[in-house]
């Protein structure tokens, strides 16, 4: 695993004030789209911290203790390469205030194709059932785009033991037509099979949607999502908060499918990362890992 870190120690004096030294740590698979970064900010002294990246809020929570917070980046499949700045401002308990500029260097990252021959319906969808479609799409444009506060607390674990069947990412020809992304993983599991929830979380959606089939979306909390497609049927309700490891439902092959498997994408601030990068940097498995932090220069 290639782990990405960063440290800067530093101190700034503000009138009489003296800032305590700051460390800023990222954590991740590698700088490519689709991966997830797990932002480290620690301080000798009880602190806040605030950031943005893309545009966008960053949501940071407590480790546990008053000195160290943390925060998740999603790099969106389609984000194009380059160099992004994310800023952060620690605000001390003693009032000094701290403002950092970090640059994300984004890599290309190149993703197979799939052919797949699906029923014509699923591939050019007939008039009657476009207004379904639009709607869905907007109902869960609506979700991901929703924040919340953190139900998670814990590692992650996999959905169920299957193997991947189809990766992150790959790029979809349909009967001969090239299509969206593939935005999650694919894996094996025969009709029936018990799904858990990877880590807290509440229902906020249990529905049969046109192309995923019958589909739970657990909220996580602070951006994080979970959706599990292609169910055969349901074994919770709507706003039921669930613990990690709790039976939600059991696959099936409903929807756009050519067989009985799990299809587990996740999104974190709509951004579409890959469910096994979450796994590798918040898995129960991969949790206490121990990872060289090579040191990545600050923009001046």
């Amino acid at each position: 695993m290639l782990s990405l870190a960063l440290g800067l120690f530093l101190s700034i004096v503000q009138g009489a004030t003296v800032a305590a030294p700051v460390k800023i740590t990222l954590d991740g698979r590698a700088m490519q789209p689709g991966e997830l970064i797990v932002v480290t900010v620690e301080s000798d002294q009880p602190s806040s911290v605030t950031g943005t990246v893309f545009d966008r809020e960053l949501h940071f929570f407590s480790s546990g203790k008053p000195t160290v917070w943390q925060a998740l980046v999603g790099l969106d499949v389609d984000l194009e390469p380059g160099e992004y700045p994310l800023d952060v401002a620690v605000r001390a308990e003693s009032g000094a205030k701290i403002c950092e500029t970090r640059m994300l260097r984004i890599s290309r990252r190149a993703f197979a194709t799939r052919y797949l021959t699906l029923p014509e319906k699923y591939v050019n969808p007939p008039a009657a059932v476009q207004e379904r479609i639009q709607r869905e799409t907007a109902k869960l444009k609506a979700i991901f785009s929703t924040v919340t506060e953190r139900i998670w607390d814990g590692p992650f674990s996999r959905p169920l033991p299957g193997k991947v069947i189809s990766a992150f990412g790959k790029r979809s020809v349909l009967n001969g037509q090239p299509r969206s992304v593939h935005s999650g993983v694919d894996l094996r599991a025969p009709m029936g099979t018990l799904l858990k929830a990877p880590a807290g979380g509440r229902v906020i959606l249990a529905q049969d949607l046109y192309f995923a089939g019958r589909s739970i979306i657990l909220d996580h909390g602070l951006g994080l999502y979970s959706h599990f497609a292609h169910l055969s049927a349901y074994k919770v309700k709507e706003g039921q908060v669930v613990r990690r490891g709790e039976v939600i439902g059991l696959t099936g092959k409903s929807g756009r499918v050519q067989g009985p498997h799990l299809h587990w994408s996740v999104k974190l601030c709509s951004s579409r990362i890959d469910p096994m990068a979450l796994l590798a940097l918040l898995g129960v498995d991969n949790r206490n890992a121990v990872r060289e932090r090579p040191v990545l220069s600050s923009r001046d």
